[in-house]
């Protein structure tokens, strides 16, 4: 059943075709004020209409992608873009790792354009475009290749807020293409980072949990965890909390800010940590990395805790805002097998056992949050 929305819908879609950028505005600002009134239903029926029209989009028309984000955000479900949204995303991210050379080559020595400042975007696409025709190359691909260097955010910055869902993490394509892509553009991108660590986010992953102190183990399930600064909050949740381990519980506002809350804290009351945490092969887990980092012992993530050296704390609670952790605590080992998980773990490394923590202190963590997800 088409979408109350499907007549500007199909408006829009004309005014791609057309290349009518005036009526493409107008279409766009329409939309965007009908959407926000639409029910969930009427919305994921429009995200279904826009899907195909995704690759078609370049340049300004990329916007499409910003509407279908906004869309998502105002309550419809993002699964019609599962397929559509993922491919134009990596498509683009590779166009724009390649425009630096391709201008190199085509360009004559001129400085790579200014993105912040762009200069007119016909001469960016016609030095393209002349170039390919001197090449043999065909004027399709100049034209995209050009254009992307200035819309690459239109197509990042969807992807990081449906890649916030886990319904659409568990059905998109194209994920391993999106995991290479924004890794290769992840040092001089932000949103590219942002995305990258959403690629590699654990779902229905399977987590051991061995206490040094106590020789007590635990069998959790994560999903959703964006770093390891999150998950440390939310390990002390679930084990000291009820009082499985000992050790001072986190405060509420820790563990809101880690899950649902407010996702930053004052600096004078930051999330402070309750151990340090060491893989199965004697490695410092640092709290700055990602439960993908975790290196599996014989196929499973194993974290060994140990106690802090000395009080170490951070202000943001978690890497993405509108990502829903989920860490469940499936139960304790009997005392047989957390004895057998603790007979094949390596002892940890002196130097990381001895060592300072490493990473920012509760005034140096500006870099962690990420409001788009």
């Amino acid at each position: 059943m088409p979408s109350t929305l499907n007549p500007l819908i199909a408006g829009l879609a004309g005014a791609l075709a057309d290349r009518d950028y005036a009526a493409f505005r107008q279409r766009m600002a329409e939309l965007g004020a009908r959407a926000r009134e639409c029910e969930p239903d009427d919305l994921t029926a429009a995200l279904g209409e826009l899907a195909p029209m995704l690759g078609r989009s370049h340049g300004m028309f990329a916007k499409v992608a910003v509407l279908a984000a906004a869309c998502v955000e105002w309550g419809g479900s993002p699964l019609p873009l599962r397929d559509a949204l993922p491919d134009r995303a990596a498509w683009a991210m590779e166009l724009y790792s390649l425009f630096p050379a391709a201008w190199a080559q085509a360009a004559d020595g001129q400085p790579l354009p200014d993105r912040a400042d762009p200069p007119p975007m016909a001469r960016i696409v016609d030095t393209l475009v002349a170039d390919a025709a001197r090449r043999g190359n065909p004027e399709t691909y100049a034209i995209p290749l050009a254009l992307t260097w200035f819309d690459i955010e239109d197509w990042v910055e969807p992807m990081v807020t449906v890649m916030a869902r886990r319904d659409f993490r568990a059905a998109m394509a194209h994920r391993d293409r999106i995991r290479e892509a924004a890794a290769a553009l992840a040092p001089g991108l932000d949103s590219a980072r942002w995305l990258h660590g959403l690629s590699v986010v654990l779902d229905d992953e399977p987590l051991v949990v061995l206490d040094h102190a106590s020789g007590r183990g635990f069998r959790l399930t994560m999903s959703g965890i964006g770093d390891n600064f999150q998950l440390h909050t939310l390990l002390a949740d679930r084990l000291i909390a009820p009082g499985l381990l000992d050790g001072d519980p986190p405060e509420p506002a820790w563990v809101a800010a880690a899950t649902d809350g407010p996702v930053r804290l004052q600096e004078a009351s930051p999330i402070v940590r309750r151990f340090r945490l060491f893989d199965g092969h004697g490695h410092d887990v640092s709290p700055d990395g990602r439960p993908a980092g975790i290196e599996p012992l014989d196929g499973t993530r194993v974290l060994v805790l140990h106690p802090p050296l000395a009080p170490y704390g951070w202000t943001s609670g978690r890497a993405y805002q509108r990502m829903p952790p989920s860490l469940t605590l499936d139960h304790p080992l009997d005392p047989a097998e957390a004895a057998t998980w603790r007979s094949r773990i390596a002892p940890p490394l002196q130097a990381s056992l001895n060592g300072k923590a490493s990473g920012p202190s509760s005034d140096q963590d500006s870099s962690r949050g990420c409001s788009g997800a």
